[in-house]
Parts: C-alpha cells; structure tokens; sequence
C-alpha cells in the first residue's frame, strides 16, 4: 500500500466503527490503475483481525449478465429464479441475504460499481438504507468519470447522507520508488526511474510496466534504447484494454494524437480526423473521462506519457508515416486526404482488433466514394486480407490480384497483396502457387523480407502435401528464421502456426507447444486478437493428440467462441473437426454426427480432415463397407493418399482396416505402399515409420511390425489401436496369454484417456476369450430423472430416441442385446416412463433432441 497510508487509515478507522457495533461507508475514487482493487483487497483481508466478517462482489469488466448478479454471488443466493421474481422480490431476498449475515459486524466491499447497471446502483442504494440499524459497514469502489455518470450519482447521494469519500492521486515520488523498490528487490537506478517517470504515478503502469520488462528481462535495457516495440506485452495489454473502451471516434483521436508524439491542438486534431472542432468535442470528452487524455493550454496531451508511448505501438507504420507527413503540413493541409489516413487506421485497428465484418463494411464504404488511385489500392489491399482471414481465397486472390495491376512504384501495398496472394492460393491448393513462390525466391523482383517468408510458407506446405516432411520442415524453420531477423514482422505467425501445425502432425507435440507460445506472443506483440482463434484451434489438436480430451474440449470451445466473434471459418472447422473426434472416441456418436453434418469450407486441408473424419464417423455408424463407399466417392483421400497421410499418419493403420473389412485388399495393399513410402520420403520422423508398420501388419497379420507400431508410435490413442490390433494377431494364432495381456494393455491406455467407445470393444473382445474387466465406478446421483442416468444408460437412451433397435445398439456399444435391454428397463424406471415414445416425447420436451425429427425419419 504504497502511498496510500491517508487512505488506510481511513478503512481502519472504518473497520474499528465496526468493531464497536456502529456503521459507516467509505468511497473509494480514481481513475483506472489508481490502486482501488488493491486497497479494496488489502481491506477485506484485514477484516477478519477486527472481528468483522466480510461480503465480497466486483461487477465484471464486461457489465451484468444479470441484474443485482454480482449482489447474489457475493451472497450466495442462486440466479435461477430471478428471470421471474420482481424487482421487489428480489430486494426483499438481497435484504434478507444481508439481514442473515449481520448477526456480527460484517463489511461489505464491491469494487467496480462504475460498470454496474442503474438498476443495480438503485438496488444498492436501497440497501444501504435499509441497512442502517444493523452493524453493517460499505466500501464501494468506482470510477466516478465513467459510465455516464451513473456511479457519479450513486456515490454522491451516499455522500450527502454521510458516507466518507476518498480519491486515489497520482503516487508521490517518493511512493514510486519504493513501489519499484518493492518490484524489483532494489532501488530504482537514475535509467529506471527516467522510465517510470512516464507512468505520471499510476500504480498499475508502473507495476505492469517494471514487472513485465523484469519477467521479460528487459531490465538491463538502457532508458535511451528502450524503443517502442521493446515495452512489455503485459502493459500494452493493459494500454489496450483502456483504449479498446473508447468509441471509434475517441479511439481515432487518441491514436492520431499517440503518432504524434506531443500536445496536439484542437484545431489540427480537426483537421487531421476530417472534421470540425465542434464535432470532436464528443470524442475529446469520452477520452479525458477515461482518463487517458487532458485538455492543457497546448492542447491535447496524454494524461500518462507512458499510455501514448504505448498506444503509437500499433498504429500501422504507413499510417503512422502519412499522419507525420500530414501533420508537418498543417494548417494548409487538405482535409480528404487526412480522413483517408484517419480511416485507413480505423480500418487496420478493426482488423487486428478482429472486428473483421464491420472492417469490410468500413472499407467498402470508402472504396465506394474514393477517387484516389492510392487510397484504392491501400483500400483493395485492407479488403484482401480481410477476405483471406475469414476464409474467401478466391475473392481474396481477386482482390490482390487488383492491387497487383497498380503500377510497380507503390512497392508497399503490392508487397501485402503478395503476401495475401500467396497464403490464399496455398489454403486453396492452388496449381500455379508453387511457381508463383519460387519466382519470388530466385527471381529479381526486389520484394521484401515479409514475401520472401510467405513463399518459404507455401513452399513448405506443399512439401508437405505431397508427402516431403523433411523438406517442408527445413523450407518452414527457413521461413522462421527470416521473419525473426531483426524486427520480427508482423505476419512471422502464419510460419508459427504452419510449423506447429505440421509439428501436431508427426506428434513432436512439446516443439509444437513452444511454437504456439510464440505465435501467441507475436499476437500480443502486435494486438491482431483475431490470431487467438487459430491457436486455440491448433492447441485443441495438440491436446488431442497427447491423449487429453478434456483440455482439447476446452481449447476446442474457446477457439469456436473466438472464430464466432471475429467470423474465422477455417479456425472454427478445425475446432469442430477436434469436438468432432472427442465426442467419437467418447462414444458419443450424435455429437460426432452433428459436428460433421455440414460441409466443410475453406482451405483444401480442412475440406480434406473433415471428409476423413465424416468416414471415421459413418464407418462406427454403419461400418466399414458405407465408410469405404463414402471415401471412394471423394476427389482425393483414396487417389492420392499420401497428402492426407501426412496430414494424420495414424489413419493409414485405420483405412487399411477399412478396406479390408470392406473386402478391398487391392486398395489396402495401395494404403500400405503409401505409407512406407511416405515414411521412406521422409527420414527422421520416427512417427511414419511406426505407422507405417501398423499399416502393413494389420494387411498381413505381422505380429512383429504390430508390436514395433505399438512400442514406437508417437500417439498415445494409436499405441492402444496397435496394442488392440497385435492382441487380435495373436488370438488368431492361438497364443491366447499373449493376447490378453496386449488387450489388456489397450484398454489401459483407453481408460486412461476416456475413449470409451474403444474400451468398450475391447472389454467385448476379451468377454469373447472368457475374460472379463471391470469398467463401472460409482458416482453419487439422483434417484430419477436424467441426472439419475450412468454414461452408459445416457447413451442407450438417445440412441433409442434416435430409432436404433436393440440389436443395433448393441452392435455400436460393444454390449450383448440383452444387457441393452436391461438398461433401457433401468431407463423406463428411472424417468418414471413405459415405452420408447414416451421416451422420446420427454427427450424433446427436456430439448435432450430436436422436436423437428419424426419417428420415421429417425428409424431411417
């Protein structure tokens, strides 16, 4: 509490009213970073030496989900039945909530109430009143210049009834350097404290901005040296969080005034943004309110020097170079050309900000009535690259290629065209793309580091396409290594996410995790939060991969939620793709059907995963003979197997078993050759090799290759899938001890990562030798209804929702017809039902499924 000892004697004094069986209220007031949390904390932590017990809320950073929520948390009273209770019901439930809690003194601290709804400021306000006979005490928390005032309202209606108010100042000096002591573990040198000096005493600058450069260690920078882009990733998250609050406007206005680095009149910030002084005094007052900018007798200025420094960070560096230019020209300059400029960065930030339809409707609006054949061209490039992220290569490449037709002076916007052009036809397996990207690497054609890396990017891919692993990786790590030189640009993550991809692929899942790491850093580096979509989606398959279902759920929803907010088609399929391969290993076939019902878009890759994941589906569904006939009416899988090889090698081992149990052995045989091929292609990845063997010995019943895939492949679900397959080869020659054990090995290892569908099958191939595995563990349910329902009557149940007979229910779960019927008896009891109609009318009533599926349509 460094600085702060006025106000902590305050809260003390606070606490000992309590103590003493009185009451009070202390607002606590500042602008963002002042330390209002911090005191708030150190607060209620104290309470409890004081006898005074504590009701703790915040309101989120994004408002109320629900009105009075944070109140009924922080009181532990459920949410559920306010959607119907009023408003005055839920005040006489929030009274009696504080009324139980009151037997003692007891504190009551909720920080934020600046992001509060009116509704809830009311509430609390009542409260408060209603309160007053009992030791209850209030500490509040806000920012009183925020929100439209309504905070302001609250607090000073409290204060006139003779609640105490306190505002968070600037730290002093001196409080400074013993807060950076603190961080640092010594005094501050004459370098650090120049540095600090630009945070102007905000608590939470200085510690965002000392202890960032400490974990990045940074420290031993000089204060002359630190450059822009050397300011930690932890205070520009910070910076950004504040200015991303702002309209676009305010946001405009406050880049514009970052570029330029001083005290910026009215008049020039008018004419800089397109518009009049009167017309920004909106956008002036929403900046100073947020306490990021002040009005000074030069002008405008940053409140904090150290926000600007940060904020000029990720204004593009063509935008940033024309508002200097254009600023040097002022007061003659020409209005259209500044609101071009201004514009182009609402354009850019929209972009890295991952707003990314509103960033095409910003761009098609200034393409419509803009005349200059460079303002076009920057425009056409914005509306490329956009096109590319949300997964429209061919209107993408249409629009580089108009950029490219400009004539060759404006190198810099045709090099970003380049740059889109190449990755676009790379995503859509573009014939001419391998041409196109060894003309920039051998030609003369004088473009810069970033086209250069773009290309090795697509090299890389198609090496690795046509089964050249060893070739694409070193084409790849050539790309890194270039875009890392120097100052890392921008796009260096595309090379990040390709390696890591390819690194899922053959399984070297730690050197794929650490490639992740550093296109997350890059994301930080240069604010494009749309990338965040893309890495949970990678990260979703690196969890799969390892085994880990559950972490590649989670990373696999967060990427769909990521892709939903900024429209990422191609991140949101590769994470249903994953969703889609957990809920089939899980054994939940409807949840795998649905994920694959609809067809895949975008890159030639992912249409490829997907069509073999739909086969993966239909083959648990249907069997191997409709998987067979799926996959051979594709244009690709089964005619060049190698791409989709390299891709996932596990599924060379799972096709062969497919054809053969199709009674294809021609094309088996073709699978096979593929495989050994591809591992012989590429030396070094141990993975191939391994699945490789798996192939050939489920074609030939080789024990030894069976038993070399199981001790040697790099996947932990197909090292069971192997052990299950040389347990099958041995019970075919009789050596039934051996068998087991390999079993019993397999369903170890798909216990241990949840695949039941797979464990099922193999506890039925050992019932089939006399052998018999525990699988059921107890958990504490209901007596009835669906919660009372085990994984295994859960699954039964929709199945039979769906129409499946019992025998086909036991065929899919690997059960006998009469233990189907056993839990289905267990069902009917359960639900209190007698039939499956009222089984399935109740699945639909409770939306377990769709009321649009007929009884008819489901039997098919």
């Amino acid at each position: 509490m460094r600085g702060r000892e006025r106000e902590w004697r305050q809260v003390e004094g606070l606490l000992r009213t309590l103590r003493q069986g009185g009451t009070g209220t202390l607002l606590v007031d500042g602008e963002p970073g002042a330390g209002k949390s911090r005191l708030l904390n150190e607060a209620a932590g104290a309470a409890p030496h004081y006898g005074v017990g504590v009701i703790c809320g915040s309101v989120e950073e994004l408002g109320e989900l629900v009105s009075c929520g944070f109140l009924l948390e922080a009181l532990d009273l459920p949410l559920e039945a306010e959607s119907v209770g009023s408003p005055a019901h839920l005040l006489d439930r929030l009274t009696k909530g504080f009324e139980e809690r009151a037997g003692a003194p007891v504190l009551a601290v909720f920080d934020d109430m600046h992001r509060a709804e009116p509704a809830t400021l009311k509430t609390v306000r009542v409260l408060h009143d209603r309160l007053t006979t009992r030791p209850v005490g209030w500490l509040l928390s806000g920012s009183t210049a925020e929100n439209d005032g309504r905070a302001a309202s609250l607090f000073g209606l409290l204060e006139r009834n003779g609640a105490a108010r306190v505002t968070l100042a600037p730290l002093s000096p001196e409080a400074v350097a013993e807060l950076a002591t603190d961080i640092l573990g010594r005094p501050p040198d004459p370098t650090t404290r120049a540095l600090v000096a630009g945070a102007g005493g905000n608590p939470l600058l200085i510690i965002e901005l000392l202890a960032g450069l400490r974990d990045e260690g940074r420290l031993d920078v000089s204060c002359g040296a630190m450059s822009r882009a050397h300011l930690p990733a932890r205070l520009r998250t910070v910076v950004r969080r504040w200015t991303d609050a702002l309209g676009g406007e305010a946001r405009s206005l406050v880049e514009t005034a970052a570029v330029l680095g001083r005290p910026l009149p009215i008049e020039q910030a008018a004419s800089l943004l397109g518009t009049t002084p009167a017309a920004l005094l909106s956008a002036i007052e929403e900046a100073t309110a947020a306490g990021i900018l002040d009005v000074t007798g030069r002008g405008l200025a940053f409140r904090y020097e150290l926000v600007g420094t940060v904020t000029a960070t990720w204004v593009p560096p063509p935008v940033r170079d024309a508002l200097l230019s254009q600023s040097g020209a002022l007061p003659g300059l020409e209005p259209a050309g500044a609101r071009f400029t201004a514009s182009a960065a609402a354009v850019h930030t929209a972009v890295t900000d991952g707003r990314l339809e509103e960033a095409e409707n910003m761009v098609q609006e200034r393409l419509a009535d803009n005349r200059s054949a460079q303002n076009v061209a920057e425009l056409r490039c914005l509306l490329s690259d956009i096109m590319y992220r949300t997964g429209r290569g061919d209107e993408a490449i249409h629009e580089a290629d108009s950029v490219l037709a400009l004539p060759a002076r404006w190198h810099h916007v045709r090099d970003r065209a380049v740059v889109v052009r190449l990755y676009a036809m790379t995503r859509l397996h573009d014939d001419y793309v391998r041409a196109y990207a060894d003309e920039i690497i051998e030609g003369e054609s004088g473009h810069g580091p970033t086209v250069t890396v773009a290309a090795l990017t697509a090299l890389a891919t198609i090496e690795r396409d046509e089964g050249r692993l060893s070739n694409a990786f070193a084409l790849a790590e050539d790309a890194w290594l270039l875009a890392s030189k120097d100052r890392p640009d921008e796009r260096r993550y595309e090379a990040c996410l390709t390696i890591a991809a390819m690194l899922i692929d053959v399984r070297r899942l730690d050197e794929a995790r650490a490639m992740l790491q550093q296109a997350r850093t890059d994301m930080l580096a240069h604010d494009h939060l749309a990338w965040a979509a893309d890495v949970a989606a990678l990260e979703a398959r690196a969890e799969f991969a390892a085994g880990r279902f559950d972490g590649a759920v989670t990373e696999g929803r967060k990427a769909l939620s990521l892709a939903a907010v900024h429209n990422m088609p191609l991140a949101a399929e590769v994470a249903s793709c994953v969703l889609a391969a957990v809920a089939l290993r899980r054994g939940d076939l409807r949840e795998a059907m649905r994920r694959v019902a609809a067809p895949a878009e975008g890159s030639s890759e992912a249409r490829a995963r997907h069509a073999l994941l739909a086969a993966q589906v239909t083959e648990a569904r249907d069997g191997p003979q409709s998987a067979m006939t799926l996959l051979t009416a594709l244009p690709g899988p089964l005619q060049e197997p190698s791409s989709l090889l390299a891709m996932d090698s596990t599924m060379s081992a799972w096709m062969v078993r497919v054809a053969m149990g199709a009674g294809d052995r021609s094309t088996a045989e073709s699978i096979v050759t593929m495989a050994e091929a591809l591992s012989h292609a590429s030396l070094g990845f141990p993975m191939l090799a391994a699945s490789a063997a798996h192939a050939r010995g489920l074609l030939d019943g080789d024990r030894e290759a069976l038993a070399l895939a199981a001790e040697q492949i790099g996947d932990v679900w197909a090292q069971a899938s192997a052990e299950e397959d040389l347990g099958v080869a041995l019970k075919a020659v009789g050596e039934q001890q051996e068998a087991v054990t390999s079993l019993d090995r397999a369903l170890a290892i798909y216990h241990d990562i949840g695949s039941t569908r797979d464990a099922a099958r193999v506890r039925r191939r050992l019932r089939g030798m006399g052998v018999r595995r525990r699988h059921w563990h107890y958990t504490q349910r209901p007596a009835s209804g669906w919660g009372s329902l085990t994984e295994t009557e859960h699954a039964v149940a929709l199945l039979a929702v769906d129409g499946w007979t019992n025998r086909r229910i036991a065929e899919q779960m690997f059960l006998s017809v009469h233990t189907v019927a056993f839990h289905l008896r267990h069902v009917y009891r359960k639900l209190t039902i007698g039939s499956r109609v009222e089984l399935t009318r109740l699945a639909v009533t409770q939306g377990r499924v769709g009321p649009d599926r007929s009884h008819d349509e489901r039997q098919n």
